[in-house]
């Protein structure tokens, strides 16, 4: 069934009731003057100017309901009228929080002239309209010439017939749909003649009543933040001539309606999220950016948060608040280093590849804050877009509609107690806010990721038990990234990790305290050689190097994924949703959420059905070690398990070698004399073979 629209039949047939009517009441027979008069208006073939009208509109999300399968674009006759069973059809995907602005354009005039010579219907515009319409002024019927019956003297607006004001609708928004559309818009939201519906309700419903008779225009102004395309502005006739359909008894075209009901539909979608890090090349780290990492204290953490910008139309789509959140753990410095790539690839993205992207903001699109919670010495950094960073967004050519934004920075593992050893890690929560231009609005994104650091808990023991540990010493080599550990010493026995060298002189000698304690804090999982370097006198050192292999914590974290106005994952609505809805809702490893870890829950984000599927963060698999290829235990450091490996080194006693004077004076007379009466007896052999 195709669809048509409202303002085609509104005010055909109708001419020769429009005949002989002034200006100030054009098309209209308002004065009962005659009988036959009262007859057509009891009969409403005439128009009752006394009466008012009314417009009311219930908003629906089209992507949603399509993917629902249970509307069809095209499915629907709009006449104006009310339409029960649509409702009734499309109340799950009600769109909550659009405001409608509408401009009464002026009246509906009758155009006769030279005594009939030439009747039609034609409607008033004022000038802007005119102008944004792209309609010529010599292509305006003129209702000033004195061969016009009932000339109108208004001024600033212009005259058209429906047909020249639909065909330049249709134009604009087919050829130009976005620079219309915003135009339009625009136009609504900042006239001081047109009035402002309330935000639409939970029902998507919303309503303007007591509406003097007249042409108007109405278009969406405020959306909310699901809201990607807007629908396009439309002229309705108040009063309209009724349509046949099923749901009414009427042919058609046979009598007045002062109320319409309009259906009009919204297109949606949303961002994504994806919190990423990896340890900087600079420190040995491989390149690859993920959710989990595995650090040494002092090491550099390249950080990403990675949101692809939702879709942007027309200037009521328009995004008015883009802010990241992002908590560093209190083992990490934020370097204060912020800066934003726009990539029109999801792989540049998500690898970063400044040198492909199609903008590097640095200062002016953005702010920046950086607050340290005194409490929890977490570090809470907002960057939020300013109002030049959102236009840049939002520009219909030159903008960033559907580009992917990297938000990235550096930090710092500190060298301190405040990094967290073992499996707790150190996490990174990050949010996303963003609005729309209907500011009550909003949803968010949540994503996390952690850094996990260990260390060494080593016991340094004499086997007579009377050595001192404070004159051992120790380096620690990385196997896997070829260098040395370098560390300071904040107590007796207890180092923090600062940094890495390959040169072996500048490795940290490391000392155990007298008790024999060495704890080395701030390690990454990898594979180790512990060299013991010297001990105390009279006691052996180690033959060779300890190694020690250390496998990180590690564990699946998805980013929570935005749902959609009335998904509802336990209903079969809501799978058809899950599959269909822009291609189908999928999680950042390209996994449908029906299908994905991720809770998909019945969640009210501002009193809205939208069926976010929440951050999965699974099971951790727990860090391990190993000590000469045999498995190692871990202990805790500050309630944080598998934190440490533990290590016992013993030391023990050399070898007695004999001593000058004494005991060692007779074997060495001894050992003498034996040789030299062997060499006499082999001497004296010799000579008598001779």
């Amino acid at each position: 069934m195709k669809k048509r629209h409202l303002l085609k039949k509104a005010g055909t047939s109708l001419i020769a009731a429009a005949l002989m009517l002034s200006c100030t009441a054009p098309v209209y027979a308002q004065e009962k003057e005659s009988g036959a008069a009262e007859d057509a208006l009891e009969a409403s073939d005439v128009i009752d100017i006394t009466k008012k009208g009314s417009i009311a509109i219930y908003k629906y999300d089209m992507t949603s309901a399509e993917a629902a399968g249970v509307y069809m674009e095209g499915s629907h006759q709009a006449t104006g009228e009310a339409d029960p069973e649509l409702q009734e059809i499309m109340s799950p995907y009600a769109v909550e929080g659009v405001e409608f602005s509408y401009l009464r354009c002026g009246d509906i005039e009758t155009y006769s002239y030279n005594g009939g010579a030439a009747v039609k219907l034609v409607y008033e515009i004022p000038e802007e309209l005119r102008r944004i319409l792209g309609l010529k002024e010599a292509d305006a019927v003129s209702m000033s010439d004195e061969n016009v019956s009932s000339q109108c003297l208004h001024t600033g607006v212009w005259h058209y017939t429906s047909q020249q004001l639909n065909d330049a609708l249709k134009n604009g928004l087919e050829n130009e749909n976005i620079k219309t559309k915003s135009a339009l818009e625009n136009y609504l939201s900042t006239s001081e003649k047109s009035e402002k519906m309330t935000l639409t309700d939970q029902f998507g419903y919303t309503y303007a009543d007591k509406l003097q008779t007249g042409l108007y225009l109405i278009a969406e102004t405020k959306v909310p933040e699901q809201v990607t395309a807007t629908c396009n502005p439309w002229l309705v006739s108040l009063p309209f001539t009724n349509e046949g359909g099923d749901w009414n008894d009427e042919k058609g075209g046979e009598k007045w309606l002062y109320d319409a009901v309009c259906y009009p539909k919204n297109q949606t979608g949303n961002p994504t999220l994806d919190k990423l890090v990896r340890q900087s090349p600079d420190c040995g780290g491989d390149g690859g950016y993920d959710s989990t990492e595995t650090v040494s204290e002092g090491d550099v953490l390249d950080y990403l948060l990675v949101s692809k910008i939702p879709h942007i139309t027309s200037q009521a789509t328009w995004l008015k608040m883009y802010t990241f959140k992002d908590t560093l753990s209190k083992g990490l410095t934020y370097n204060k280093d912020v800066k934003i790539a726009l990539y029109s690839h999801e792989e540049d993205a998500i690898n970063n590849k400044t040198e492909k992207a199609e903008a590097i903001w640095t200062t002016n699109e953005f702010t920046q804050s950086a607050l340290k919670d005194g409490k929890s010495g977490q570090t809470v950094l907002t960057i939020s877009m300013t109002d030049k960073g959102l236009e840049k967004m939002n520009h219909s050519e030159q903008g960033f509609s559907d580009y992917y934004m990297v938000v990235y920075y550096t930090a710092k593992v500190n060298s301190d107690n405040t990094t967290v050893l073992g499996d707790d890690g150190n996490e990174n929560d990050a949010v996303l806010t963003w609005k729309r231009t209907s500011e009550k609005y909003f949803n968010t994104l949540e994503d996390r990721c952690v850094v996990y650091a260990f260390g060494l808990n080593l016991n340094k023991t004499f086997s007579d038990g009377k050595g001192n540990a404070a004159k051992a010493a120790f380096t620690l080599f990385n196997k896997d990234n070829q260098v040395y550990v370098v560390a300071e010493e904040a107590a007796g026995g207890t180092y923090y990790v600062t940094g890495k060298t390959n040169m072996k002189e500048q490795a940290t000698i490391f000392r155990p305290a007298e008790s024999g304690k060495l704890l080395i804090n701030g390690i990454e999982g990898d594979n180790y050689q512990l060299t013991e370097c010297s001990t105390d006198n009279g006691y052996s050192i180690l033959k060779e190097g300890i190694m020690i292999t250390i496998n990180s914590t590690t564990e699946t974290i998805i980013p929570s994924v935005a749902g959609t106005t009335g998904l509802e994952a336990a209903t079969d609505a809501g799978q058809a949703i899950n599959k269909n809805y822009n291609g189908g809702i999928v999680d950042a490893e390209g996994v449908n959420v029906s299908e994905s870890k991720g809770v998909q829950r019945l969640e009210s984000a501002n009193g809205r059905t939208i069926g976010k599927t929440d951050m999965y963060e699974g099971d951790k698999i727990s860090a391990s070690a190993s000590v000469d290829g045999i498995d190692a235990a871990m202990s805790d450091a500050d309630g944080s398990v598998n934190a440490r490996v533990n290590l016992n080194i013993l030391n023990s006693k050399t070898f007695l070698l004999p001593q000058t004077g004494g005991t060692g004076l007779y074997a060495a007379t001894i050992i003498g004399a034996i040789a030299i009466g062997l060499g006499f007896v082999l001497t004296r052999k010799k000579r008598q073979r001779a």
